[in-house]
């Protein structure tokens, strides 16, 4: 489970306050779509849920927010990410290794998996969003939703309990977004949690729960 409680948030002083005493709550197997207009918050109340503010990127932060009781402030990012992982809007940022399959394995053997299970989570995350074809490619010849879905499949193989998706349709084709709206369906049926920045409305038909930051205590 994941707990928002009276979460208040400021880049600085002189920035203007994006969250006031919001609070909210998500179950396993439970998918919340995070709304809002432009500058309400979406990206950054992603990245305060798994650490990356006020850890990497400063701010002014008060209020808790809690994995299964276990508050985030107390942890390193390294200690969060089997938990809790993040799509960024922007793939670059996430792909390191010149190959898909190294990509999608690192976060695994990074926590010590059995290479037998490295495989077996490589495999299943290709085949979950439809790109198995990409294995044996190297990552910069991909095309820019190729890169999302890659790493996506990355985060999908390191198996967190919560994915925060900022604006994973975009970029994407129509088929994509049918093979990521069954990921999704399939992987919170199986108990994870997903975080959805999403302003097309692509996966409006998905069972959810909505945070609109224009109406709960963004301002």
């Amino acid at each position: 489970m994941l707990e928002i409680n009276n979460l208040s948030f400021q880049y600085s002083e002189e920035s203007s306050r994006l969250f006031q005493a919001f609070s909210f709550k998500a179950k396993c197997g439970e998918t919340v779509l995070v709304k809002g207009s432009s500058g309400s918050g979406k990206t950054t109340l992603l990245n305060l849920l798994c650490g990356v503010i006020p850890k990497v990127i400063p701010g002014k932060l008060s209020g808790k927010i809690t994995i299964n009781d276990h508050d985030i402030k107390r942890q390193k990012l390294s200690e969060l990410s089997p938990y809790i992982s993040l799509l960024m809007q922007d793939p670059e940022l996430q792909l390191f290794f010149p190959i898909v399959e190294q990509e999608i394995a690192f976060g695994p053997e990074n926590f010590q998996v059995e290479p037998e299970e490295i495989l077996s989570r490589i495999s299943t995350a290709l085949k979950l969003l439809g790109i198995e074809h990409l294995r044996y490619r190297e990552t910069v010849n991909l095309s820019f939703g190729e890169k999302k879905l890659v790493a996506l499949a990355a985060l999908i193989a390191l198996d967190p309990q919560i994915f925060l998706l900022d604006e994973p349709t975009a970029g994407i084709s129509s088929q994509q977004i049918e093979y990521l709206k069954n990921v999704i369906k399939t992987l919170s049926e199986n108990g994870k949690i997903f975080f959805i920045a999403e302003h097309q409305g692509e996966l409006l038909d998905l069972p959810h729960l909505t945070i609109d930051l224009d109406d709960s205590g963004a301002i």
